[in-house]
């Protein structure tokens, strides 16, 4: 046998048989650390009142601990980054808010300017705003600007995220499927999201119907717990525990306990079948452990 010919088809087996256990390593690591260092992500549903009472802004504000807290909002995500800039800062300097510096980083380079990067250093707030979440990994993944928002979180900002803000802070992120054919093998788009919040996968705009596209998931994976965000509302999370905050509901999907799942059996664009969802409504004040799946009894 010719030696070169067999180191050639040896050595790829090598690489993938060492790769996988360092990613499951890196990212068991990373959850370890977001748990010890109790973080807290606020994810929010989208369509959050900026005009009138403010009460999720205001909450976002009130986390921070500080009387004046210091806000970079990141519009990366938004395809109308002037409109956003204007809406953010009317709506933080409405609240009392006087330092409020907004961000739009278009391009992966622009992601590691440290010019950019030093905007960070100083935020109590670091908030995503909503647009297309694909734009958030696609041009934030990976970068210095993203460990710089992950540092600032390991000392004590608040990170939040609405809309796409929020749909990117899991592990598994969603980033399209029509409700519709939400539940055929295959249609609801996922990638890995930045990951603040492992072990679940945020939906927004719950008012849409999207309850299908966590259905979808969960099938797929019943270790994911799936959370529908609706407008105007959000979760704080601190570790395993999850605080509901804002005017409406969110709805967990949780599938551990799934059955009869016809998954693994049908071709792509086939339809979903499976029993045991264990479907929870949660509303304003409500907690919930991510750990034990369960809903905790009131302050």
């Amino acid at each position: 046998m010719n030696m070169s010919s067999k180191n050639k088809a040896f050595s790829p087996r090598v690489i993938l048989i060492l790769e996988i256990p360092i990613y499951i390593m890196y990212i068991t690591q990373t959850t370890d650390t977001l748990k010890e260092k109790n973080m807290v992500f606020i994810a929010i549903g989208g369509a959050e009142d900026k005009l009138h009472e403010k009460t999720v802004l205001k909450r976002v504000l009130l986390e921070s601990g500080k009387t004046q807290p210091r806000i970079c909002v990141i519009t990366t995500a938004t395809g109308f980054p002037d409109d956003a800039r204007k809406t953010y800062l009317d709506a933080f300097q409405s609240l009392g808010v006087t330092e409020c510096s907004v961000l739009h980083i278009d391009s992966r380079q622009g992601a590691e300017d440290p010019t950019v990067i030093q905007h960070l250093a100083d935020a109590d707030i670091i908030f995503f705003s909503g647009g297309d979440q694909l734009r958030l990994t696609s041009i934030l993944g990976g970068t210095p600007f993203l460990q710089a928002v992950i540092n600032r979180a390991q000392q004590g900002a608040v990170i939040a995220g609405t809309s796409a803000g929020a749909a990117v802070m899991s592990g598994l992120m969603i980033y399209g499927g029509e409700a519709s054919r939400a539940m055929e093998k295959g249609h609801v788009a996922l990638t890995s999201g930045f990951g603040f919040v492992n072990g679940v996968v945020f939906d927004t705009h719950m008012e849409r119907g999207r309850i299908t596209r966590l259905f979808n998931v969960v099938a797929t994976n019943p270790a994911t717990l799936g959370i529908g965000l609706h407008e105007d509302t959000g979760v704080i999370v601190r570790g395993d525990v999850m605080e509901v905050i804002g005017r409406s509901s969110v709805t967990i999907v949780d599938g551990k306990d799934l059955k009869n799942s016809n998954v693994t059996d049908i071709e792509r664009g086939e339809t979903i079948r499976a029993e045991n969802y264990a479907v929870h409504s949660l509303k304003t004040g409500d907690r919930y452990d991510l750990k034990s799946r369960k809903i905790l009894p009131p302050l």
